[in-house]
């Protein structure tokens, strides 16, 4: 029996730890992913606790007591929180290349996202194609305009005719090829990397004119790997003045302590608890997503001989969920990215008395609704049509 305990503990933690592994890599990530994790590593030590004797039984008790109680802080940190979950067809997503996570399969996806008292706050369908990208009904042939970005543009919430690209294509009357390639929670980064790796070739290399980033101050967050939903997000690093691609935000995080440093901030826990006390977005960080962005541009007319249109959104446009205050400077901001080469209009604000009773975000998700998509999509086409579209014909 004792013999037997060095192989029974060692296949215990290699069972635990390929869980653990398969939990990261291949569980769609949610606000229940941490809790998960948890569950095993309770399993584990439980486990431990029943086959070994002594100080290593006690080590194992008090291993076992720990993770519950985090476990017990997780799940009332999920209560006090009062967060909506969004739900999404089982295996519908999947960590693909370099990216990150992102749309595993063509076809309708289902989205439902519920508010904490049980409400319904959307409950939608993605149609994804056969190249893994949201579907837009636009002209087959023509100019192409490909729209990157993140929740905002790919349309989380929202039901396929009331995307950002769609209206676009809507709005210009299905005159240009249009192309949504944005996925949620992307940034500034997976837009660079995918001009890189030529993510998009089959679809880019196709009359390509324009490229449409939607973007705001707070993606800096992600370029900077500070939000905790950019952990397989690809990371940039300056080196003699340019940002360098070096492999994804988890490797930054290296090591034993870099983990738990990681897994800690993806709790429910220190979201409640400490997540306002986070460092702020710093200068350093919107220098590094200005020139991500303008990056972006360069490789767009390099290798594409496309332009990028920047529809950049103040803080103060966006939904309160989003804001960072005042203190970041939009105007700053938008003279940086300017100065890097690219066009930039600045997205207009909405008066809500125009529209009473239709409101202009998802109540309970802070999401732009279909009407705030189409708004946007009018000021797009103006811009378009002003700016670039004559020299087209």
């Amino acid at each position: 029996m004792t013999r037997s305990l060095p192989l029974k503990t060692s296949a215990a933690l290699l069972l635990a730890g390929a869980a653990i592994f398969g939990v990261l890599n291949f569980v769609q990530p949610s606000r229940y992913v941490v809790l998960l994790i948890v569950a095993i590593v309770f399993a584990t030590f439980v486990y431990f606790i029943a086959i070994l004797r002594g100080r290593w039984r006690d080590a194992a008790l008090l291993c076992a007591t720990l993770a519950f109680g985090f476990g017990i802080i997780e799940v009332v940190s999920l209560h006090l929180g009062g967060f909506a979950t969004t739900y999404k067809d089982r295996g519908s997503w999947a960590r693909v290349g370099e990216l990150g996570w992102r749309p595993a399969r063509p076809g309708p996806i289902h989205e439902k996202k519920i508010a904490p008292n049980g409400d319904v706050v959307y409950d939608v369908v993605n149609t994804i194609d056969e190249n893994l990208t949201r579907k837009v009904n636009s002209a087959a042939e023509g100019p192409t305009v490909a729209f990157f970005g993140d929740s905002m543009t790919f349309g989380a919430g929202l039901n396929d005719n009331e995307t950002l690209p769609q209206a676009f294509a809507d709005v210009t009357e299905r005159r240009f090829r249009v192309l949504n390639l944005a996925v949620t929670a992307y940034g500034p980064q997976q837009f660079l990397r995918a001009l890189e790796i030529g993510e998009h070739d089959a679809l880019l290399k196709k009359d390509p004119r324009l490229f449409v980033m939607l973007t705001a101050p707070w993606h800096a967050g992600r370029t900077s790997c500070k939000e905790r939903n950019q952990w397989y997000a690809p990371r940039y690093v300056f080196e003699n003045g340019a940002p360098v691609y070096r492999g994804s935000c988890a490797e930054a995080a290296s090591g034993l302590f870099g983990a738990a440093r990681a897994l800690l901030r993806s709790t429910e826990m220190f979201h409640y608890f400490f997540e306002s006390r986070e460092p702020p977005i710093e200068e350093a960080d919107v220098d590094l997503y200005v020139a991500v962005l303008g990056r972006a541009g360069e490789l767009a007319r390099q290798k594409y001989g496309a332009e990028t249109l920047i529809m950049y959104l103040p803080d103060n446009v966006a939904s309160e969920r989003y804001r960072l205050g005042p203190a970041y400077g939009n105007d700053a901001i938008m003279e940086k990215l300017r100065a890097a080469g690219l066009h930039v209009a600045e997205v207009k604000p909405i008066d809500p008395a125009a529209y009473p009773g239709r409101p202009l975000f998802i109540p309970g998700d802070g999401h732009p609704t279909g009407l705030t998509d189409h708004i946007w999509a009018e000021q797009i086409r103006d811009v378009v049509m002003k700016d670039f579209a004559a020299a087209w014909r």
